[in-house]
């Protein structure tokens, strides 16, 4: 089963193609990776599946309904969230705090301060997030306070909090060291389990250890797609990209 597609998609913004003609097939509970230059266009394409921006051409069908178009806090609501490389979190909330809210979205959208300390099912399944992605320890610390990998994988947790069916994840090892790069590989895998997930990431040993298949954008357009095995024999990808990207 498909969880997402995308046909033809593009994007022009004035007489600059961003993107252009772009196919996606993501599977249920499949990690894919988008990788290629800067500039290929990896950051717009994440923007038209998550509603930021609209489409100049092309569809976007999710779950099986035609998203195209649809408004960010629509296709929020539909099952899309996304966790972006500039950590975007509230710094003087808990880290619980930070979760509980993004639970209580779901469950309360028009009043999301009202008799927060009554929901006792909110208040389980942000100890539940805070568990997986490592931070129940860290529970009632400042977010301002955390590390920059834990702030990172706050962010995670609180874009599992709004419970999705495809995470978007825009460079999730991106300053980490060798060890926290390792603990963040290692929880995508395990939050993979339970929902889709595609990975924008520059680090090519974190994208063929994750995933299971990989789309490669050249100045907009797709030029390969396939299992990491294929993607690492591809001339053309090895020649415009691989050469020199960071392992």
């Amino acid at each position: 089963m498909e969880i997402l597609t995308t046909e033809n998609l593009t994007k022009k913004f004035g007489g600059l193609t961003a993107v252009a003609n772009v196919d996606i097939h993501l599977g249920k509970n499949e990690i894919q990776s988008i990788i290629g230059p800067n500039g290929a266009g990896k950051s717009t394409l994440f923007k038209l599946v998550n509603g930021e921006l609209k489409p100049t051409r092309g569809r976007i069908w999710f779950n099986g309904e035609d998203i195209t178009g649809l408004e960010q806090h629509l296709i929020s609501r539909k099952g899309i969230a996304t966790s972006y490389q500039i950590t975007n979190i509230f710094p003087k909330l808990t880290t619980f705090e930070n979760v509980r809210l993004a639970v209580q979205s779901r469950e309360t959208p028009y009043n999301l301060w009202s008799r927060a300390r009554s929901h006792e099912t909110l208040n389980g399944k942000a100890e539940e997030i805070l568990k997986k992605i490592g931070l129940w320890d860290k529970r009632d610390h400042l977010a301002a306070n955390l590390s920059y990998g834990n702030q990172r994988h706050l962010e995670i947790g609180v874009a599992l909090g709004t419970d999705p069916i495809l995470l978007l994840m825009d460079e999730p090892t991106s300053g980490l060291s060798p060890i926290e790069t390792r603990e963040t590989v290692r929880l995508i895998r395990e939050i993979a389990g339970g929902l889709s997930v595609i990975l924008v990431e520059h680090k090519m040993k974190v994208v063929m250890d994750l995933s299971d298949n990989i789309t490669v954008l050249h100045e907009g357009e797709v030029i390969a797609r396939g299992n990491p095995q294929e993607i690492r024999a591809n001339e053309t990808v090895r020649r415009v990209y691989l050469g020199g990207v960071r392992e």
